[in-house]
């Protein structure tokens, strides 16, 4: 077996505390000539469905034998499972909480175990960081090699795979949907995925706010009016032209978002 060496982190950890600097050490320390990679440690607090976004639109750019490290866990130190999931190529360690929600949905001929083995965590344990104690050190023993069934028996993930709405050009089609990211710049991004332009008019309904613009980049916007935009990803985005259509429209996570076609 290829010696895996690169791990790629995923957290809501932040950057003003220590949390993910003892992750590395730990990593670090078992496997000194380890690539770490940062996905992201800015995701919003507890917020999973982000979370599943962000690692969804990123592992794929990776090399494969990659490692990915997914610490966004509300029910930390409970008697939620940790999983470990092997697909082609790629090895996923994460709770199962739903953070690996949109990977189950894309990826195929799955191995799938739940954590349990001991002797690949570190000697003392954490109630509230099992991502230093017990993440951390197993994704070190992956990237040296070790067999994910050794980690412990296959198992289900109580979060199921989970799919994006994907939209198809019909006249007189509804669909429902709701924002799973808001980037940097403001930009909203949809789970509703598009691979070409739609034909007919769309209308995107956010809160109070219907939306019929369409944009090819996102220069083409005018002025401060929102558009909807085929972001990176093939999903549907709403943006404003050098704005924040996040601030503007009063957007968050999470909320709902109606297409209809007509």
């Amino acid at each position: 077996m290829k010696t895996r060496t690169i791990i790629a982190l995923l957290t809501d950890f932040g950057v003003k505390d220590g949390y993910v600097a003892s992750m590395k050490a730990v990593i670090i320390s078992r496997v000194p000539n380890c690539q770490i990679i940062d996905i992201s440690h800015l995701v919003e607090p507890q917020n999973i469905d982000q979370a599943a976004y962000l690692l969804w639109s990123s592992f794929r750019y990776f090399p494969k034998n990659t490692t990915f490290i997914c610490v966004v866990d509300p029910g930390v130190g409970t008697d939620r499972k940790i999983i470990c999931l092997e697909s082609e190529g790629y090895r996923f360690l994460a709770p199962d909480n739903g953070v690996l929600k949109y990977v189950l949905g894309s990826l195929k001929k799955q191995k799938i175990v739940s954590v349990q083995n001991s002797k690949y965590f570190l000697s003392k344990l954490s109630t509230t960081f099992q991502g230093r104690d017990i993440i951390a050190p197993v994704a070190a023993h992956l990237t040296n090699g070790l067999a994910i069934k050794n980690l412990g028996p296959s198992t289900t993930p109580l979060f199921h795979a989970e799919r994006f709405v994907e939209v198809l050009s019909i006249a007189h089609e509804q669909y429902q949907g709701k924002i799973i990211n808001i980037d940097r710049f403001g930009n909203i991004v949809t789970n509703y995925f598009l691979s070409t332009y739609p034909k007919g008019k769309m209308l995107l309904s956010v809160g109070r706010k219907t939306i019929s613009e369409f944009s090819k980049t996102y220069a083409d916007g005018t002025g401060k009016k929102p558009f909807m935009i085929i972001g990176s990803s093939e999903l549907l985005e709403i943006s404003v032209r050098n704005g924040n259509a996040a601030k503007l429209l009063k957007t968050k996570i999470n909320q709902k978002v109606n297409l209809k076609i007509e």
